[in-house]
Formats: C-alpha cells, structure tokens, sequence
C-alpha cells in the first residue's frame, strides 16, 4: 500500500530521540508520504516547526494545547498560537480538547479553553485537531454552539482525532463538518462497536492515524507505534468500510489533503 497520510504523530515525543530520522525513513518505505506532527503543548511548539522544515516534503505540523494542559490558557498564550499558525509548515491548530478520563485540570478549566480555541479555528481557517476522551456529550454541546453546519468553500473544520465515540457520535460530528480520525484501536478485537461508527460514518469522513508512539496496532501492542505502521490500520480500516484497501488509501489522503490544504503534488 503506498499514497498514505498519517494525519496524527508525536515524532517529538523522547521515545524517537535515537531514530527520528530512520522512524521517517521507514514510513516513506512503507507507503506513508506525508505524516503531521503534533505539538500538544506550547513548550513543543519550536520542536515541532523545526522539524517540518528539515523535512519540507514529507512534514508538516499542527500547533495547540491538550487539555492536559488546559491551565496554561491565556490570552498571551492565544496570541503567540495566532502567530505561530501563520508559518507555512502549520497546517492545523490542536490538539485541543476535552478529556474527562485523564487530565488533572477539570472541565471547568478544560471547556473555556477548549471554546476560545475552537472559535478561534473556525474564525481563522485553520483546522482543528480535537482530542475527546470521556467527554463526547460536552463535545456535541460545544460544537453545536460553535458551528451551524460544514463550511463554506471547503469540507472539513477540523478532525476528531483518536475518535472513540458511538454512532450518534459519529454521525453528529461529521454532518457538521469534521473528520474521524481512526488509529490503531480499529484494529482491537473488542471494538466492534466502534468499527460500526465508522462503517455508518463512511470513508468521505475518516483520514488515517497513528498517534505514534501510542496506540500501536493490534500485531505491535505494547511496542512504540510509528508512522511504518499505518498499513495495518488502513487495510482493518478498508475491511470496515468494505473497499478494496487501493481505495481506501486514495480516499483517506484525499480527505487528509482537504482538511489540511496538503498539496496534491505529494503523492509518489
């Protein structure tokens, strides 16, 4: 399988310091010719933009605050990210979020947060990459108040990432105009209900993941993901959506390419 975009990856994570560039290397042998690199916190920001430009062709990067981090919120904060996303290597504005499981900051930190950032995406033109766990109902409302419906003149506001939501989730979120990000969990034999979202949602919606080093696919678990794995994911991906996996690719990159403004020039 060759043509693949991982649209989610954390090459700045310490678990690549020792082979960053090989990790790079051997998802371009794998078929993976671009992959986004996400800074979750602004302290990666740098990282992350460095990075893109050493590999122009194959890198770019999405710049935001995880909900873990949620406290660090303020309007300085807000005004450096304007800025930043400006950069022609940022291509999206996350992640940023809800997680109700996890982080150490509350909701009632983590929704403020989350709003300004968001509003700011759909004001700006810049994609969102939403982190949710455990707070899919919070998510509906938030969204619903922030956008009426798709945009206008493009396809997607944004993409819910790692997304492990139901099929009223699924299909809420796409018909207001955001992507469903599928990672390894698709591959996990327990998760027939969320194969069952996907399915209803359709492939028009859904771009390919790895949240690398985490949440490697069901042949690697408990080993570091990368990018070289995406394959695994986007063949269980294409068994769900009952396409021939060829098909599959070609539809997740051209989703991926619309979210992100990719060039279309990139593809082997």
């Amino acid at each position: 399988m060759k043509g693949l975009v991982d649209t989610h990856a954390h090459l700045g994570d310490a678990r690549f310091s020792e082979d960053r560039e090989q990790v790079l290397d051997r998802a371009a042998a794998a078929g993976v010719f671009r992959v986004v690199e996400i800074a979750d916190a602004p302290a990666d920001w740098a990282a992350a933009v460095a990075l893109s430009r050493a590999r122009p062709a194959s890198v770019r990067c999405s710049l935001g605050l995880h909900p873990y981090y949620a406290d660090q919120f303020a309007p300085a904060l807000l005004a450096e990210l304007e800025r930043k996303v400006l950069l022609p290597e940022v291509v999206g504005v996350g992640e940023i979020g809800l997680d109700y499981v996890k982080a150490e900051t509350g909701a009632e930190t983590q929704r403020p947060a989350f709003e300004r950032l968001l509003a700011f995406c759909r004001d700006s033109g810049k994609p969102a990459v939403i982190h949710c766990r455990g707070a899919y109902p919070d998510l509906r409302a938030v969204l619903g108040r922030l956008f009426q419906g798709p945009p206008a003149g493009r396809r997607f506001w944004g993409v819910v990432h790692c997304f492990s939501g139901d099929v009223r989730d699924a299909l809420y979120c796409r018909d207001l105009g955001f992507c469903l990000g599928v990672d390894g969990p698709v591959t996990y034999p327990k998760n027939d209900g969320l194969r069952e979202a996907l399915r209803q949602a359709g492939p028009d919606c859904l771009v390919l993941e790895t949240d690398s080093p985490y949440l490697p696919p069901q042949t690697l678990r408990g080993k570091r993901n990368e990018p070289a794995n995406l394959p695994e994911i986007a063949r269980r991906l294409a068994e769900v959506c009952r396409l021939a996996p060829e098909e599959l690719a070609a539809k997740t990159t051209a989703n991926a390419r619309a979210l992100f403004g990719l060039p279309k020039d990139t593809a082997p």
